[in-house]
């Protein structure tokens, strides 16, 4: 039986459940198994070596209770009936519906992680128990799906038979037949038009499994459904790997988005195969990747073409001796020429009254003099993330100046961005106006007025 959702936010704290004290060791060896496939879903900068242990939750002995804190991951983990999942830092306690319908339109303009549920979360369905919301609309989409559209394919089959059908396998005829005094035994390669294809018993496998995860009647009835009416295909393991080899018709476009959401699951599940009633499954993905895979997506999909170039991630060394990497998230040249640096922080900018320093860190700034002198430019953009129902703060510049680049100050501005709102149409307008603004050339009174 599954409890009530478990809710952490990013970097808090909070104290275990009594379900899960004596299997602490259980979860975090389930986490480790996790962490070592992290590969299947995200790519690491290789420049940072990565922890050996897993850096989703953390267990801590503190005043005589043992509590567990959330890293900077984000999702959910489900674990022998137990769901724990962990908001972003940008929402409080009770907004999980909230929290998770952002990050779901987030990963809809990403390209590192796909996320095939956008159309789940425009919706008006609750997402607050957010796996359940996703084999719901599995099930929902995939039980209309298959039975409108039944999918049958052409598949090669080898076959032992007493007549030719098809063509016949020489190699194999005289290996398996003919070299054993089989004659009668033909070997074809023909291609029957099956129901029982391989398309049909992935996700005949993905929703045997779900079933197992699943926790809502109603649910757990669609997922019932589509077995019976996949009841003549075979029931066989099945892989990412699988999903990655089938071809779909043009003429059966809607099984596209079915075959990505069984790839999603097959992605996540991390399950033991050997044990089909092991209830495991985890979708975690680190926030600041998040964040600056969506701010990247909406500069180029609504930004672009204002713009001459946009590189994204572009690398480079600090050093003659090409060592110290540098990586800024986007490099932009605007129509006239001008370059711009732009780094995204996955931070909640402080910005208190009389703090000159505006919220920004020390360490913050000097990576972006080091920006600025390697991309020769003198205009480099902070942006910050603003936590849901915040309205942004005045942008602030700083202006470093130096004897070795008498006309060249260097201008570094640090801004928030609306990245939530209370629809994603809304969040939308509201974000792409700032970046419009962000990125216009600033104005050269504004400069000379705040380096005074």
């Amino acid at each position: 039986m599954w409890d009530e959702p478990i809710e952490l936010i990013e970097h808090h704290t909070r104290s275990v459940p009594t379900s899960l004290i004596n299997r602490i060791q259980e979860l975090e060896n389930y986490l480790d198994s996790v962490w070592k496939s992290r590969t299947l879903f995200y790519e690491e900068d290789p420049e940072q070596p990565a922890p050996a242990r897993q850096p989703f939750l953390r267990f801590e002995f503190s005043e005589g209770k043992i509590k567990m804190r959330a890293g900077h991951y984000v999702g959910f983990i489900q674990f022998e009936g137990q769901t724990i999942q962990i908001l972003p830092k940008l929402f409080s306690s009770g907004q999980a519906d909230t929290a998770f319908r952002h990050l779901g339109w987030w990963l809809d303009y990403g390209h590192r992680v796909k996320f095939p549920f956008a159309d789940l979360l425009t919706g008006s369905e609750p997402v607050a128990n957010f796996p359940e919301a996703l084999i719901r609309y599995f099930a929902q989409f995939t039980y209309q799906l298959i039975g409108s559209q039944p999918y049958h394919q052409y598949e090669e089959l080898t076959e032992t038979m007493s007549y030719v059908r098809g063509r016949l396998n020489t190699q194999a005829y005289i290996t398996t037949s003919l070299s054993r005094g089989n004659w009668h035994q033909l070997v074809c390669d023909h291609e029957p038009f099956l129901f029982n294809n391989k398309l049909n018993q992935v996700i005949k496998y993905v929703t045997r499994r779900l079933v197992e995860l699943c926790r809502q009647v109603e649910t757990r009835q669609d997922l019932e459904r589509i077995l019976f009416v996949l009841d003549e295909v075979d029931e066989i393991p099945c892989t990412v790997q699988d999903c990655d080899t089938i071809q779909l018709n043009r003429f059966f476009q809607g099984y596209e988005s079915c075959l990505d959401m069984c790839r999603f699951f097959l992605n996540h599940q991390y399950l033991n195969r050997q044990n089909a009633q092991q209830r495991h499954f985890c979708f975690l993905v680190p926030m600041d990747m998040v964040y600056e895979d969506f701010v990247a997506g909406v500069v180029k999909t609504e930004v672009g073409s204002q713009l001459e170039t946009i590189r994204t991630q572009a690398t480079g060394w600090l050093t003659d001796q090409q060592v110290f990497q540098i990586r800024n998230d986007l490099l932009i040249t605007d129509k006239l020429g001008s370059h711009l640096v732009v780094d995204t922080k996955y931070k909640v900018r402080k910005y208190e009254l009389g703090d000159r320093k505006a919220g920004v860190s020390q360490t913050d700034l000097y990576q972006m003099v080091s920006y600025a002198l390697r991309r020769t430019t003198n205009r480099v953009l902070l942006l910050y993330p603003l936590p849901f129902g915040q309205q942004p703060t005045e942008p602030k510049t700083f202006h470093i100046s130096s004897e070795l680049m008498k006309e060249n100050t260097i201008h570094i501005r640090a801004e928030d961005l609306t990245v939530t709102g209370e629809t994603k149409q809304e969040m939308l307008s509201n974000l792409v106006a700032q970046l419009r603004d962000a990125f216009l050339p600033w104005p050269t009174a504004e400069v000379d007025s705040l380096s005074k």
